[in-house]
């Protein structure tokens, strides 16, 4: 009996802090939520009453690739001119042609979130409020790209001269230059090490503003979060260099989570959350609004809690504004995994462990996500 206390008391900081969960930093092709999923096994503990919660997180990221719109691995194309180089005989001339590859895309991140909670004394409708602030720190971001693509074949050289030979001759040449290593594959090779990064420094902070209550077998808590542009952050057009921040805007997110006591052992939890950004003043792009499904089962055990988990998260309006290259770009991505959590009788607190895996992913980030996340209340 005192053991299963003490982990009800471990445990109960967890479901509230959960609510108020930083998202993974990354730079494109990704929103601001946590992907590696929010609910565990502290949905089958009461709710605190009042007081602080504390947590903390470490998150190890290992991103397989950028999906494209057909969940493989992105491919762009985009037509172009080759310009003949001055003080040659192409100079002044031009020819079109379309440039296609493949991204190959590797991340590995390790990320510290910190997370605070003040539950207020005061009853509001029954529950209880609370306050709290995530902090996430990004320990180490590294990323190594490449984009890979056959050198194109050149479009009929610009303005042609009168003899046919000259012009076979020149178009020759500048076919020659285009597939020297110092041509269209050093741009490609160029591209790939702008992407490519290895750095780390504080993420995008979040507040939230959080309600819970217990009704018989059910717990809410419900609240809104507040992300800032806290991170570090750079905008080079024309390139797809990883930040830590997501970007120069706001995402305001309001959400509510539930878990209902099914019997003795057994806890189903869920949440839903929408999100709206704000425009990114770096590039003028607003990210479309989103919404994401989180669920969980729990089953209790002499030992500890076990169970799986699935992150659902749709983009339901396009990317707008500034260079939208990819167009609408709505990013879609379904993540499953299993989690356990465990008391630490001796300290009163609680060990969640968890794992996610992309299982489908269209516009977006996609890999594998592990985490160690210990929670009390004082």
């Amino acid at each position: 009996m005192k053991k299963m206390h003490a982990f009800k008391l471990a445990v109960s900081a967890m479901f509230i802090l959960t609510a108020a969960t930083s998202a993974l930093a990354a730079d494109g092709f990704k929103l601001r939520f946590p992907i590696s999923g929010t609910l565990g096994g502290e949905i089958v503990a009461p709710l605190p009453s009042e007081g602080w919660v504390g947590s903390m997180a470490i998150t190890d990221i290992n991103v397989d690739k950028v999906a494209g719109s057909d969940g493989n691995a992105l491919s762009l194309s985009q037509a172009a001119t080759f310009t003949g180089p001055a003080g040659t005989a192409l100079a002044g001339k031009t020819a079109a042609y379309t440039s296609a590859a493949v991204l190959d895309y590797k991340q590995r991140q390790t990320q510290a979130n910190m997370t605070f909670a003040r539950l207020l004394s005061s009853d509001v409708q029954g529950g209880k409020l609370a306050l709290a602030i995530n902090i996430p720190y990004v320990l180490s971001l590294n990323t190594d790209a490449k984009f890979v693509g056959a050198t194109p074949t050149l479009g009929a050289l610009s303005p042609a001269t009168l003899s046919p030979v000259v012009n076979a001759q020149l178009q020759a040449a500048a076919q020659a230059g285009f597939n020297a290593p110092t041509g269209y594959q050093a741009g490609l090779t160029s591209q790939g090490q702008t992407a490519s990064v290895n750095t780390s420094g504080l993420g995008d902070m979040e507040a939230s503003v959080l309600w819970e209550k217990t009704i018989d077998q059910l717990k809410i808590v419900g609240g809104a979060t507040l992300a800032l542009p806290t991170g570090n952050y750079s905008y080079i057009a024309g390139t797809m260099k990883p930040n830590i921040g997501y970007g120069k805007y706001y995402t305001f997110r309001p959400g509510v989570g539930v878990a209902y006591t099914a019997s003795e052992n057994v806890t189903l939890g869920a949440r839903g959350s929408l999100g709206f950004n704000t425009k990114n003043t770096e590039n003028n792009v607003r990210s479309g609004d989103f919404y994401v499904i989180d669920l969980a089962a729990a089953f209790k055990t002499p030992v500890g809690v076990f169970g799986p988990h699935m992150t659902i998260m749709r983009q339901y309006t396009d990317d707008t504004g500034g260079n939208v290259a990819l167009g609408a770009n709505r990013l879609s991505l379904t993540g499953a995994g299993a989690f356990a959590t465990f008391p630490i009788a001796s300290i009163g607190a609680g060990l969640n462990l968890s794992y996610m895996k992309t299982i489908d992913a269209r516009n977006s980030l996609a890999g594998s996500f592990v985490q160690a996340r210990i929670s009390k209340a004082f």
